[in-house]
């Protein structure tokens, strides 16, 4: 209670109450009478959330942002503490429900929380990550709660791709030493025992031992052997642990590195701790030597006993002074964690270090060791849960995601997923990755030039999920054939805006997919053809496509098309003469005959009455496949009755008067207006009409008096006129073959 006298609910007395609410309900609680109530708490959730999102529509746009966070979180608590009962009451636990919504329909409640991000010096590219990937805005919120990472360093001129702070450049790149001060010579490896190891299709292992007469430090490379254990280290470049002119480390580093190996728990007796490291291990010159180390990436990580991840923020740290949760969220938001290379390097691991600055952690381990107990219903534990399953998603989901590697969705999702939120100083190793994640042979890639080695990556698939036929990638492939591939799986997008429509984009094994060619991907989907005129009457009436076609089929239903961003990078609709088609993503059969025409088109997945698509242009026909070139993303609505009887009556209108197609083209919008004011008016007097036009100007915001809604009627006949059956399109059934490219 306020002093006010108002009640309000904060955070930790919100905790409080769902121990004892939970802890209560769980002891009073008998089954089936607990499934009933529990299911009747979750329905209500689920009215509550629904509600809620309404506040959050930009029409009527009644909710601010703040307040729905506020309301957000709380409704996602709730529902956690509902899942922990289901959970202890063996019950079947129902899918957790999140407020936040990112798409042009409907506001994201997390912004406030970005912003807040923002303002305590978070990096650019930071926030750019945790926005794609946490779904729930409560968990988002603790990351509001933590201090930003690698806060010493300057974030001034980092972006959402990028962060410049932990970028590496080839010309100004300094090896570092251990200790700030440190003056230390580097240590150079033995390349021509490196050579002879990789000549033999083997793997070289470095070992730092002490000269017995000059006692100065040196290494020693030795081949991998059967029963021979080391560790393979992971570590991020722009720490300076990396070298781009030679294969060599400072002194100080490297014995840092052999004690930390060191102090590994290992089966037998390490007397010189061995270790892999890229640095030493991967030829810097030649190129052909360098090749061979390439194509062998995988086995150091996949053979070392353990891999051990040095990162320089994390070795900063003391386990002692941190949680659970804060060690998993200082893990998440680390360098390493950011670096594509270092991807691979935990996936492959049979088991992952993270050394902090007192101790390497195993948090597969840490985890395994807690209380796991749902109830009484703790925030702690799905936070945890939430931090761990993103580390497990990068890393250990390997075993059972491997299982599925027949389905090619998967494989894709895989590598999407992972790579989402990293990035890569070379954009030519993405490729190399890709391969050694998928277990591919790493041939095909390295012995092309580093410029087609995606183009190589993409013709490996023989068959793709249809959705990649409206990805909304920001890059696409250049090169003829895979125009619809995504350049990189890296960027600032989710698995469904990266690979298209969801419904399409996780095909099972025996569910329709799509087949790349040499000239484009075959696919098989629903869609319309319009006439070869469209182009050219648009072109004469200067219609331009930042407005909403709309178009009747040949049946006389009619429909909505908003022309959306370019298809891929140089795309867009021309007005040269070409005859155009739309590809949907699913048909149009209609669900409400009485619903308006849409305020949200611009929403990115369909309903029943409503899709996705591609507009294309013909290339041309052969053998009943449309072999087409992709312009842009256009939504596709089918229209209520309402709409129909409006559009029917303006066609009907615009048919009444005969008007050569010259004269049209020549007069003015105004002076075609006057042209039909008499027939319209005349339709007008028609009070079932008249109240009709009312009623969807009253739906769409707009003025129902009558020269207003006369004005909007003449507006449509003109249209109506100029266009008559140039824009009567001709429905395409589900089974029609494309060819996109």
């Amino acid at each position: 209670m306020e002093p006010d006298g108002k009640r309000s609910v904060k955070a930790d007395t919100l905790e409080d109450l769902l121990v004892v609410w939970t802890t209560s309900f769980s002891d009073n609680a008998r089954v089936p009478e607990t499934k009933v109530a529990l299911d009747e708490l979750y329905g209500l959730l689920i009215e509550h959330r629904q509600i809620g999102l309404r506040f959050c529509q930009p029409n009527p746009g009644l909710g601010d942002s703040s307040v729905m966070l506020s309301v957000g979180v709380l409704g996602e608590r709730l529902m956690a503490a509902v899942i922990d009962l289901y959970a202890h009451a063996r019950l079947e636990e129902p899918v957790q429900q999140t407020w936040r919504m990112r798409n042009d329909a409907i506001m994201d409640i997390g912004q406030p929380i970005l912003g807040v991000l923002r303002a305590r010096g978070w990096c650019q590219y930071d926030i750019r990550r945790l926005n794609v990937e946490i779904e729930q805005v409560w968990i988002l919120n603790y990351y509001s709660n933590i201090p930003p990472p690698r806060s010493s360093k300057d974030h001034s001129d980092c972006s959402e791709d990028q962060c410049l702070a932990m970028t590496t450049n080839p010309l100004t790149y300094r090896l570092s030493h251990r200790y700030e001060g440190c003056s230390c010579p580097s240590l150079f490896v033995d390349q021509t025992r490196v050579a002879k190891i990789l000549a033999k299709a083997s793997i070289p292992l470095i070992s730092v031992i002490r000269n017995p007469i000059t006692q100065s430090l040196e290494l020693e490379v030795q081949d991998i052997a059967r029963g021979r254990q080391f560790a393979a280290i992971s570590h991020v470049w722009a720490d300076g642990s990396g070298n781009v002119n030679d294969n060599a480390l400072k002194t100080c580093l490297l014995e840092d590195i052999s004690d930390l190996v060191g102090k590994l728990p290992w089966d037998v007796e390490q007397r010189r701790p061995l270790f892999w490291i890229d640095t030493l291990c991967v030829p810097v010159r030649p190129r052909e030597l360098q090749t061979l180390a390439l194509n062998k990436m995988r086995v150091p990580y996949e053979r070392a006993r353990h891999v051990l991840v040095l990162d320089a923020h994390l070795r900063s740290l003391d386990t002692r002074k941190l949680t659970f949760t804060e060690l998993l969220a200082q893990i998440s938001c680390s360098s390493w964690m950011r670096r594509l290379w270092t991807l691979q390097e935990g996936n492959l691991a049979a088991k992952v270090w993270f050394q902090f600055a007192n101790e390497a952690v195993d948090i597969q381990l840490i985890w395994k060791s807690l209380n796991h107990r749902r109830v009484p219903s703790r925030a702690e534990y799905w936070i945890n849960l939430t931090l761990y399953a993103q580390l497990w998603s990068h890393f250990w989901y390997r075993g059972e995601g491997r299982k599925d590697y027949s389905l090619v969705a998967t494989k894709i999702n895989t590598i999407h997923k992972a790579l989402a939120s990293r990035s890569v100083s070379v954009p030519t190793d993405e490729a190399l990755c890709l391969f050694n994640l998928l277990g591919l042979d790493i041939y095909q890639v390295t012995a092309v030039h580093p410029a087609q080695r995606m183009e190589s990556f993409w013709r490996i698939f023989h068959r793709v999920p249809r959705s990649f036929v409206f990805s909304m990638a920001p890059h696409k492939m250049s090169v003829k054939g895979l125009h619809w591939a995504p350049s990189s799986s890296m960027g600032n997008q989710t698995w469904n805006e990266w690979a298209g429509p969801p419904e399409l984009n996780s095909p099972k094994e025996d569910d329709a997919h799509a087949v790349p060619t040499d000239v484009g991907l075959g696919v098989e989907l629903p869609g319309f053809m319009f006439p070869e005129e469209l182009t050219e009457q648009m072109k004469a009436f200067d219609f331009t496509w930042d407005k909403t076609l709309v178009f009747p089929d040949k049946e006389g239903a009619w429909y909505a098309m908003r022309v959306d961003k370019p298809w891929r990078q140089g795309s867009a609709i021309s007005d040269a003469p070409q005859q155009l088609a739309v590809i949907l993503a699913n048909e149009l059969k209609g669900v409400d005959a009485q619903s308006p025409f849409r305020a949200q088109l611009s929403a990115r997945y369909h309903s029943r009455d409503f899709s996705v698509g591609t507009l294309v242009t013909l290339v041309k026909t052969e053998a009943d496949i449309l072999y087409v070139s992709a312009r842009n993303h256009v939504s596709v609505e089918r229209l209520g009755n309402e709409l129909w009887k409006y559009f029917d009556s303006t066609y009907s209108c615009a048919g009444e008067i005969d008007v050569q197609h010259s004269t049209m083209q020549s007069a003015s919008h105004v002076q075609s207006k006057a042209r039909y004011d008499t027939a319209a008016r005349q339709r007008l007097n028609d009070k079932d009409l008249l109240e009709l036009l009312k009623g969807l100007a009253r739906r769409f915001g707009e003025k129902e008096d009558y020269e207003d809604v006369l004005d909007d009627y003449l507006n449509t006949t003109v249209f109506a006129a100029r266009f008559g059956d140039c824009i009567k399109a001709r429905k395409l059934p589900g089974h029609q073959q494309w060819c996109v490219d």
